[in-house]
C-alpha cells in the first residue's frame, strides 16, 4: 500500500493574492505545508499537485527548492488534478490539506493512516468538529477516480456530498482532546495572515523548526490578543439548498453511478 500527501496548490486566490507564497517565518507558506507533510513517519511521499500555466510556475520552483515532486494537471478541476496525481504517481491512498492551512497536526496525519493500514476497506476519513486549517482528510484511489467521473455527470464541483455513506466506507475519527480548540487556523484574509504571522514570530518558528498543533494552541490559549485577531471572520460553506439539490441529481443518477462505482472497484 502507498500512500502519498498531495497538496494541490495554485496561485488564482482571488481574496487574498498568492497567498500560498506569503512568507510565514522566513519562507512561503506552501514550504511550510510541504514540510509539516514530510515531518509525517507514515506518509511515503509528499507531492504537489498543480498545473502547467505560466502563472504557476512559482509553485513549481518551491517544489524544485524542496526537492519534492510535483504533478501538473487540470487548471480548474481541482479533484480531477488529485486523481490524476495519485494515478500518476501510484497512491492507493490520498491524504490532503491545502497549503493555506500550515499548521495541521503532524500526529493527526499519523493517526489516520495508523487507521488506514488497519482497515484498508476504507474510502474515505476526516476529521470530526476539526478546526478550521487543520481539517486533513484521506481518500482511496477508487474512491477519488468514481467521483470525479461522477462529478461530471451531475456537473457539479462540489464534491463532498458524492462521498456518501450509501456508497462508501466512511470512518469519522475524533480530534484528540489535546488537539481540540475553537480558532481560524487558515489563511484566506488580510486578517488570517496577520494572525497566522503572529503565531510564527511568537514561537519563533523558522525553516528547520516546526511545532506541532498542540503548542500553537497552548500559544493562542496564553495570547488571546492573537486569537481575536480574525475571531470574527465568517467562512463561506456550501448552502443547503446546493447540498439539497446535488443530493437530489445524485439520487435522480443513481444508476450511472453504480456503473461507474463498478468500473473502479470492481472492474466491470
Amino acid at each position: 500500500m502507498k500512500i502519498g500527501f498531495v497538496i494541490p496548490a495554485r496561485l488564482k486566490s482571488s481574496r487574498l493574492k498568492k497567498k500560498i507564497l506569503m512568507n510565514l517565518g522566513g519562507q512561503s507558506a506552501l514550504a511550510w505545508a510541504i514540510d509539516r507533510a514530510n515531518a509525517s513517519v507514515s506518509i511515503d511521499e509528499v507531492v504537489v499537485a498543480t498545473t502547467p500555466l505560466q502563472s504557476d510556475s512559482e509553485v513549481t520552483n518551491v517544489c524544485i527548492q524542496k526537492g519534492i515532486r510535483y504533478f501538473q494537471g487540470s487548471p480548474e478541476d481541482v479533484l480531477c488534478r488529485l486523481k490524476d496525481t495519485a494515478e500518476y504517481f501510484g497512491f492507493d491512498y490520498v491524504v490532503n490539506i491545502t497549503p493555506d492551512n500550515t499548521l495541521f497536526s503532524i500526529y493527526m496525519i499519523d493517526l489516520m493512516v495508523a487507521k488506514i493500514k488497519e482497515n484498508p476497506q476504507l474510502d474515505f476519513l476526516k476529521y470530526k468538529d476539526a478546526m478550521l486549517g487543520t481539517g486533513i482528510y484521506a481518500i482511496k484511489k477508487e474512491a477519488l477516480q468514481t467521483i470525479s467521473e461522477f462529478k461530471n455527470v451531475l456537473d457539479t464541483e462540489i464534491w463532498g456530498p458524492l462521498i456518501h455513506e450509501s456508497h462508501f466506507n466512511i470512518e469519522e475519527m475524533e480530534v484528540p482532546s489535546f488537539l481540540q480548540g475553537n480558532y481560524r487556523l487558515t489563511m484566506d484574509t488580510d486578517l488570517d495572515y496577520l494572525m497566522m504571522s503572529r503565531i510564527y514570530s511568537g514561537l519563533n518558528i523558522c525553516p528547520g523548526k516546526i511545532v506541532e498543533l498542540e503548542e500553537v494552541i497552548r500559544f493562542l490559549k496564553a495570547n488571546e490578543d492573537v486569537a481575536a485577531i480574525n475571531a470574527n471572520i465568517v467562512q463561506n460553506n456550501i448552502s443547503q439548498n446546493d447540498f439539497k439539490e446535488i443530493l437530489e441529481h445524485y439520487k435522480a443518477n443513481e444508476t450511472e453511478f453504480k456503473r461507474i462505482y463498478n468500473k473502479y472497484y470492481k472492474g466491470v
